[in-house]
């Protein structure tokens, strides 16, 4: 019993980390990985012998050759815990071939399970592939670039933020304000900085981000790719330069941002971005192509149904 439990949780670790890359595969892959040497050491030759199993000495060439088909994460794996990980490695490497021998690969449900597998890994491969097919360039960037400012336009901005207590009247922190209390005093710290009041002055008195209360306000720079919600950057950026913005609602409090400055980012620092917006708008205007090609139209919903005739039993 103690076998099938490892056997399962090495099964279920090896197919986790065996998923398709995201990533393009190298068009040729390193053997293994390689541990790194100490200062001075000096590798081991492929005849080196580095492990012994069932009578059997195993080199550095015969564990390169076995480690190969695995990815790195795996290889890593098995190097911090090399006893334990290589007899299950070695073990269901055995296994297979047993399974190979018996022909369990050409029986049912195998056969198809491998089928599958093999499918959903070359598909994988041939999008990612095609992702990365498409050549984008500098030039190409900095038309986009020149192009359309506006994407790359940034603020930096200063910010007070007045927390209020989600769950008023439901529980909660009772010492933190409702959010209609937050709403009129964020509303009245607007009327007082319209008025002239020195915006960092009422930040570190009453804005509840202590890191940016600290910095009188100071909230860094915000922009289009910024991790904020959409809300609250389309309204940032549509401010003026020294505007206040009305107070922005989040789910525990409330924003009064100014704009202090706007600038560009520099080309340098979104080329990258750019092109990989291009790369991955090539991609999916191919895909979207493809499954144009591919869209089904059902002829007969019968077949789809359940106890249908001749209708492919699905194995439990």
């Amino acid at each position: 019993m103690r076998l099938c439990v490892v056997l399962v949780i090495f099964s279920a670790f090896l197919c986790a980390q065996n998923q398709a890359p995201e990533s393009p595969a190298p068009a040729s892959q390193a053997p293994a990985v390689a541990p790194s040497l100490p200062p001075g050491a000096q590798p081991l030759a492929p005849d080196t012998v580095v492990a012994e199993v069932d009578g059997k000495k195993l080199t550095k060439a015969d564990l390169d050759n076995l480690l190969e088909v695995y990815p790195s994460q795996v290889q890593m794996a098995i190097r911090a815990n090399p006893g334990r990980s290589l007899t299950q490695l070695l073990l269901f490497q055995h296994l297979k071939e047993l399974a190979e021998h018996e022909g369990l690969d050409k029986q049912a449900p195998y056969k198809q399970s491998l089928e599958y597998q093999r499918t959903a890994v070359l598909a994988q491969a041939e999008m990612n592939t095609q992702r990365y097919r498409t050549q984008v360039n500098q030039s190409d960037a900095q038309k986009v670039y020149n192009d359309h400012p506006e994407r790359f336009r940034e603020a930096k901005v200063r910010a007070i933020y007045i927390a209020f207590n989600p769950m008023a009247g439901k529980g909660g922190d009772p010492k933190t304000p409702s959010e209609a209390e937050a709403k009129a005093k964020a509303e009245d710290l607007r009327k007082q900085i319209l008025a002239g009041a020195d915006f960092g002055k009422l930040a570190k008195e009453n804005s509840d981000d202590k890191t940016s209360a600290a910095k009188d306000g100071d909230f860094g720079t915000i922009r289009k790719s910024s991790p904020y919600p959409d809300a609250m950057k389309n309204t940032v950026l549509a401010l003026k330069q020294g505007e206040v913005s009305e107070p922005i609602r989040q789910p525990s409090g409330f924003y009064l941002i100014r704009v202090d400055e706007f600038q560009t980012q520099p080309f340098i620092d979104v080329a990258n971005q750019i092109m990989e917006e291009a790369r991955q708008g090539a991609f999916d205007a191919w895909m979207k192509d493809l499954e144009s090609r591919f869209s089904v139209k059902i002829e007969n919903q019968a077949y789809f149904g359940p106890g249908t005739p001749g209708r492919p039993q699905v194995s439990r």
